[in-house]
């Protein structure tokens, strides 16, 4: 009986030292580091809100380092709008800049983000905005809309309220609006070639509306608007 006592006892010790974790091979938690996303880059040219003449457009950022030493790539994005649900051009490049052709007479925005050749990804830098001119000089593309009532962020009554902007163009062209408007953001076309800053709209309670306008002119430029909001009582 003995006997069997300590071959149970030495059975016992051995498979408690077999389930230690000093054994050869075996891995701590957090003794192995991710590989780690790159740095977010820097946009340089075109400056925000620039006006661009040449219409094959080179746009550059700055160097995105990757701390675990990594090749790096760029995406690259363009769009018509400041939220980016309409990219209207995009590339990935190993380089810091990039060639688009781009329309004439339109407003952009655009941004960069690094990826890393295991597959981590920056975010997106603060994107930027530049227009295009129609014709190199020939025609100026009207001002970008600005907000006239209601105020921003205004809380309101009623069911209807008044939309006002203003807009100007240095060549003196007619113009005309694109209205997008609803309660989603960024807000869907409402009305389109309104030949007035003007727009009397009907609304629900306690709802946040978001708005904007893209100005138009006779010589085919335009300028889109961001986004301004308000809110129902």
């Amino acid at each position: 009986m003995k006997s069997v006592k300590l071959y149970i006892a030495v059975i016992g010790i051995t498979l408690l030292f077999s389930c230690s974790g000093d054994d050869d091979g075996a891995v701590s938690p957090g003794s192995v580091s991710g590989n780690e996303a790159p740095v977010t880059p820097s946009l340089v040219f075109p400056i925000n809100n620039e006006t661009c003449t040449n219409f094959d457009l080179e746009l550059d950022w700055n160097i995105a380092t990757d701390p675990d030493g990594d090749v790096v790539s760029y995406v690259v994005e363009i769009a018509g709008d400041n939220n980016f649900n309409t990219v209207v051009f995009t590339t990935t490049t190993t380089s810091t800049q990039t060639i688009f052709t781009l329309e004439k007479g339109t407003t952009y925005y655009w941004r960069v983000k690094a990826r890393d050749s295991e597959g981590n990804e920056s975010a997106f830098s603060e994107p930027q905005s530049f227009v295009t001119e129609p014709d190199a000089g020939l025609n100026t593309i009207p001002t970008v809309a600005t907000l006239v009532s209601p105020s921003l962020g205004a809380t309101l009554s009623g069911s209807t309220v008044d939309l006002e902007w203003a807009a100007s163009d240095a060549d003196g062209d007619a113009l005309s609006y694109d209205l997008y408007f609803g309660d989603t953001n960024p807000p869907i076309l409402f009305a389109e070639n309104l030949d007035t800053n003007t727009i009397n709209v009907s609304v629900s309670p306690d709802t946040i509306y978001y708005w904007r306008v893209t100005v138009k002119d006779t010589n085919q430029g335009a300028t889109i608007g961001q986004v301004w909001n308000f809110r129902t009582e």
